[in-house]
């Protein structure tokens, strides 16, 4: 498949139709953008979370990180069965 698209005065581009629909992009997603030599290529940023966002998530440090972890494993083992039922 080959499309061919016009860069407007504020170098903006439309993306064909058959390509969004195929690769899923929607309004208000958010593409990276990077250069390969002649190519310019756009990749759909992934809507998952990293875990790096959820860094300090948590109020105040637990005074027992193994206490901490033992209860987190808990909780988490719940939410897998949960979704594993859903």
């Amino acid at each position: 498949m080959q499309n061919v698209t016009k860069v407007t005065r504020k170098y903006q581009v439309t993306i064909p139709k058959e390509v969004r629909k195929k690769v899923g992009v929607e309004v208000g997603d958010k593409l990276k953008v990077m250069e390969k030599g002649e190519l310019i290529v756009l990749k759909k940023v992934s809507k998952k979370k990293s875990l790096l966002e959820f860094a300090g998530c948590w109020k105040g440090y637990p005074e027992k990180p193994d206490e901490f972890m033992i209860e987190l494993r808990k909780l988490w083992s719940t939410w897998k069965i949960q979704r594993a039922y859903a």
